[in-house]
């Protein structure tokens, strides 16, 4: 079976993935060579809306409003996941699996465990392979073979950061929402692979 990449992003109401919850998560399918098969962008009510942190509206630049008065569930946006993952991955099949790429990986993929559990499914591991591949680390590591000089002028290790220093477009309009970062992680990624 050929490789297959997942690239998540999820948008988040804080930054414990017990206590907080998901209310966007950007999927995007791709093959190995990194050419985009399809993907998904899924806006949803929080899992419940008990902590809802001031720097996650910040971060995103959403009222609790904006985050909490939308259509659609949790469990909703939970099955629609279920059944996109299930185009390019059989659960049942031990030997196929996506691999789960994401810019932080460990907290994208420590959340989404967490979404999984919160919907009483305990089987994130059919879908994909352990670990997460993190594109943070592979930029870091990217800098050590040969751009070290480059990241005590950098302020920061954020997506933001990165995909300026390798030249490509930066909206700040658009950042912070799944989908974008997302996206600018595949392009990154891309760029990482190209040096």
């Amino acid at each position: 079976m050929s490789d297959k990449f997942c690239f998540i992003d999820v948008e988040t109401t804080g930054l414990d993935s017990k206590a907080h919850n998901i209310f966007q998560i950007s999927a995007i399918i791709t093959d190995a060579k990194l050419k985009t098969l399809n993907e998904i962008n899924l806006r949803f009510k929080p899992f419940d809306n008990k902590r809802i942190e001031p720097e996650a509206l910040e971060k995103t630049g959403l009222t609790i409003e904006e985050i909490t008065d939308v259509e659609m569930t949790s469990k909703e946006a939970y099955d629609e996941l279920i059944e996109f993952l299930s185009r390019y991955c059989d659960r049942y099949n031990k030997a196929d699996k996506l691999y789960l790429v994401a810019y932080n990986a460990p907290f994208d993929a420590d959340f989404l465990r967490e979404f999984f559990a919160k919907h009483d499914d305990q089987y994130f591991g059919s879908w994909f392979w352990h670990p997460a591949l993190c594109v943070m680390q592979l930029a870091a590591w990217t800098l050590v073979n040969g751009g070290m000089e480059i990241r005590p002028k950098m302020p920061n290790f954020k997506l933001e950061t990165l995909c300026k220093i390798a030249d490509l477009e930066w909206s700040e309009e658009d950042a912070h929402d799944a989908a974008y970062d997302n996206r600018m992680t595949v392009k990154l990624l891309k760029a990482v692979k190209a040096l």
